[in-house]
């Protein structure tokens, strides 16, 4: 295939970057929280597995290095999302299989890996072909298009996985199908749609002068040079706090959402369909999140970050005690939509400081690929930690102690940001 022109405006190939960046972290998500609370599994496994499988998104600094070395970021954008689409094909074909369990976890090890490294050149080429101005003014808007990927998915997919069962005319798209071929047509829509996203986008996404193999100061860079300029910094110890702890309590909360909406009302869940969870969380509550991720975006291009981190962050944790009231008052749909709404409002209008700050970090840097993918890298090891024993924690605490917990672990996150530093950059302020 020809490769695209040069020049091309953000608007035109930014939102698809960033929607293809999100449909495959949310479709292994859905898989492995969604999908496995659905089909009857514990939340201690719910937990493990979620959180396990976003370990390729946590190790992509190992390999992140060979693809800021090696070649254009853009064909490994566009040879990453090939292997997403071939993976997202085998998850589709996973969930009706009798050994369900086993296929569904390894096509989404294969998909994690795919998009994993497709993040890593995603946002190498997002700092190629944006300028600093630009790259804050549209930080709202790529993070906005990462969560209609999982309106797309979350929203989407799992909406019509829960339409697709039931006897035939019950519901609107009935099909009568078991849970398993029901989730396997949602999975194969999902993939096509993807897809089709990747053909688009390569008529749309420019080549940047400047994409090539990373330098160092004599010539290639090696990858000792490239870790040891990424922590050469002023107050690292903070810095590294900040990127491990300002999410803490949030990925905590998350694989959690589905078994709480889903379970049943005498386990302390509020008992809610499949497809009433597609809609309350993958597609009202990313609504809100687009929505506050706009915001947040917009209030740092206009303002500056540290004008605003401190209320950005207080955004994203206090609404977690709304979890808290729905755990005791149990509210039907409805209610629940308000929680959900309001919270991821408020993360996404909180994190949009958080990928700023990331942003700035590696911004400047010979090797701003790698040094973002560290970053981003460290952000899923939080993560992880954060999510793996949160099934555990919610059979040993139930869900209305767990959501205090939640609330609790958001402080230390707060805390740190007494100490972290003032990144100089010249793209920074009102604009």
């Amino acid at each position: 295939m020809p490769e695209a022109p040069r020049t091309r405006r953000p608007w035109t190939f930014v939102p698809g970057l960033y929607v293809l960046q999100g449909m495959p972290y949310f479709a292994v998500q859905a898989a492995s929280n969604t999908f496995l609370a659905a089909m009857g599994a514990a939340p201690s496994v719910v937990g493990r597995w979620s959180s396990d499988l976003t370990l390729p998104w946590m190790l992509k600094p190992l390999w992140s290095p060979f693809v800021d070395l090696h070649g254009t970021k853009r064909r490994w954008l566009f040879a990453s999302a090939a292997v997403v689409f071939l993976a997202f094909a085998a998850l589709a074909c996973a969930a009706p299989a009798t050994r369900w369990l086993e296929w569904t976890l390894g096509a989404c090890v294969a998909l994690a890996l795919a998009s994993a490294t497709y993040d890593v050149a995603c946002d190498g080429y997002y700092m190629l072909a944006l300028g600093k101005r630009e790259q804050e003014t549209y930080v709202g808007i790529r993070n906005a298009c990462y969560r209609l990927g999982r309106i797309l998915v979350a929203g989407g997919v799992v909406t019509l996985a829960g339409l697709l069962q039931g006897e035939p005319g019950s519901q609107l798209l009935a099909r009568g199908l078991q849970r398993g071929p029901a989730w396997g047509v949602a999975f194969a829509a999902g993939a096509a749609l993807y897809g089709a996203g990747v053909l688009v986008l390569w008529f749309l996404a420019p080549a940047p002068s400047a994409d090539g193999p990373g330098r160092g100061a004599g010539g290639r860079a090696h990858v000792g040079e490239i870790l040891r300029a990424y922590v050469a910094r002023p107050r690292w110890a903070a810095i590294l706090a900040f990127v491990l702890l300002y999410r803490f309590g949030e990925s905590v909360l998350t694989p959690m959402l589905p078994p709480f909406l889903l379970g049943a009302r005498a386990a302390g869940g509020l008992g809610l369909g499949e497809a009433q969870v597609g809609q309350i969380y993958g597609t009202a509550g990313v609504v809100a999140l687009l929505s506050g991720g706009i915001a947040g975006g917009w209030l740092v291009a206009r303002v500056g970050l540290w004008r605003c981190l401190w209320p950005m962050a207080l955004a994203m944790n206090v609404p977690n005690l709304l979890y808290v009231w729905a755990a005791h008052a149990r509210p039907g749909p409805l209610g629940a939509a308000l929680v959900v709404g309001i919270e991821q409002l408020g993360y996404g209008f909180g994190f949009s400081a958080y990928m700023v700050y990331l942003l700035q970090l590696a911004r400047g840097s010979r090797f701003a690929t790698t040094h973002y993918a560290i970053s981003t890298g460290l952000m899923g090891l939080s993560a992880w930690v954060a999510g793996r024993w949160s099934g555990v924690l919610v059979e040993w605490l139930g869900f209305a102690d767990f959501f205090w917990l939640v609330c609790a672990l958001g402080l230390p996150g707060l805390v740190v940001l007494a100490w972290l530093p003032r990144l100089e950059d010249a793209g920074e302020g009102p604009g």
